[in-house]
């Protein structure tokens, strides 16, 4: 009975971590997010940018977070040593997110397959009702004060106040508005749900 606990409990962790990391994975590249942020907001005119201009800054700095072979960001835009701190911190959890992925994708597949031959993804029902409470109260405390939300989800994934950015430093910050950091943990949150 123990061991069977244990082994559900270990199947619920496998299948969590595949959708949280597969969910942040989808969400961190949908530039379709981006891209209505920098049409509606003009943000490229906050930095001297067209629109076009501003999108391949942004697919610069995506293609230097998703690749490990790539170790320089080549910004035209200016960043400071903090500011260029942030983005290798960065580019480290995306990385540490495609190895649970990747990881989780086989060992995920492997326990459906198991839970479809022995007729028991029932047990996946309780485990995703929690689930949906707790994603609820997330996004309830998320909706009543984004900002103290997202200062503290940086607290707990940063060791260092490096994504505090000066703007005068990193102009890049100006066209990182909070409405679409908002909405990209809106999209993850839905993407969870969904899954």
């Amino acid at each position: 009975m123990v061991k069977d606990r244990g082994r559900s409990f270990i199947d619920g962790l496998i299948l969590f971590l595949f959708i949280l990391s597969l969910s942040i994975t989808i969400t961190i590249n949908f530039t379709p997010l981006y891209h209505f942020f920098v049409l509606k907001d003009n943000l490229g005119s906050l930095v001297g940018l067209n629109s076009s201009e501003l999108m391949k800054e942004y697919y610069r700095l995506l293609s230097f977070l998703n690749y490990p072979w790539i170790n320089k960001l080549n910004l035209s835009l200016p960043s400071s040593t903090n500011g260029m701190h942030h983005f290798f911190d960065v580019k480290h959890l995306f990385l540490v997110n495609y190895c649970v992925l990747v990881l989780t994708s086989v060992l995920a597949y492997l326990v459906i397959k198991k839970m479809k031959i022995e007729k028991s993804q029932w047990k996946l029902i309780v485990p995703a009702k929690v689930m949906m409470l707790v994603l609820f109260v997330l996004v309830m405390i998320m909706a009543l004060n984004f900002n103290k939300f997202f200062i503290g989800f940086h607290e707990v994934l940063f060791r260092n106040s490096d994504w505090l950015f000066d703007p005068k430093l990193d102009p890049i910050i100006n066209t990182l508005p909070d409405t679409f950091f908002m909405a990209c943990f809106v999209f993850f949150f839905c993407l969870i749900e969904f899954f």
